[in-house]
């Protein structure tokens, strides 16, 4: 089988600082991938390098070739950054955390309903319940319920005799 081809966008010196210096996981590897591919004094091939590395032998293929095919950007981690945008600004979360500082406005406990409640009337943005219960635990609250009373407890009458 033929070598796949490398397209010289980096020299080995800089293929290799990028690779020592790298901190994500997930990129590091993928520089290894190309680190090994490269080495002017026994270049692998990428199956042998992907396999190397812990990878498939397809996916080595893969990595050289998006390499070869965009550059050194190809390397980079395409999940980063791909998500869509909170819901809530940081000034608006910082906003909710004032105000779950104090009790709703019906009185009681916060909980997942008035929380969606309050972001609704507050800021315009609809969620679910389970979301507004989500930022609450995110903003470091947790579930406050009273401690049950075992049915045989003293009475507190009973309970002043043993002072």
């Amino acid at each position: 089988m033929k070598r796949l081809p490398v397209v010289g966008h980096l020299s080995h010196e800089e293929i290799d600082r990028r690779y020592r210096s790298c901190i994500d996981a997930a990129q590091k590897s993928r520089w290894h991938v190309l680190w090994l591919v490269t080495r002017p004094d026994q270049p692998l091939s990428a199956t042998t390098a992907g396999k190397l590395v812990g990878f498939t032998p397809a996916w080595g293929r893969a990595i050289l070739k998006r390499y070869n095919a965009h550059g050194p950007d190809a390397l980079l981690d395409g999940r980063r950054d791909n998500g869509t945008d909170p819901l809530l600004s940081t000034e608006q979360r910082s906003q909710l955390f004032a105000a779950l500082q104090l009790e709703p406005p019906d009185g009681g406990l916060w909980s997942g309903p008035k929380v969606a409640a309050f972001v609704k009337d507050r800021f315009g943005v609809q969620v679910w319940p389970q979301t507004g219960w989500q930022w609450l635990k995110d903003l470091g609250f947790r579930l406050v319920v009273p401690r049950p009373r075992h049915p045989k407890a003293a009475t507190p009458e009973k309970q002043k005799e043993w002072l």
